[in-house]
């Protein structure tokens, strides 16, 4: 297999982890991203060893790769802001919780 298809492979298999990984996380689910910057980071690298042509075949499918990703972090850091409030309102919650049990505590005026 020659390093080209090898390549073509690779941005195959990781658009479709973004895409496990998109629809996973939009379902609430947890889903580990910590590998995606390593693999594209290596893509990247290999990319440049191509000769210009092999590269140039390869871009429709790196920018289409480019909007998964983006698309990816969009639905993250939705998801990061839904939990903020939910921390935001717990946190609200406990205090107003505290406050009436210290205020009803026996002994205390």
């Amino acid at each position: 297999m020659t390093k080209f298809n090898e390549l073509q492979e690779q941005i195959t298999h990781l658009s479709q982890q973004i895409s496990l990984a998109n629809s996973t996380i939009k379902s609430g689910q947890d889903f580990d991203v910590t590998d995606l910057p390593k693999v594209t980071d290596f893509l990247c690298q290999e990319l440049q060893d191509l000769a210009p042509a092999e590269r140039s075949k390869l871009s429709p499918k790196l920018l289409a790769l480019i909007e998964e990703l983006d698309n990816l972090t969009i639905t993250i850091n939705s998801n990061l802001d839904k939990v903020r409030v939910e921390i935001k309102e717990t946190t609200s919650h406990n205090k107003a919780a505290r406050a009436y049990t210290s205020a009803n505590r026996p002994g205390k005026k």
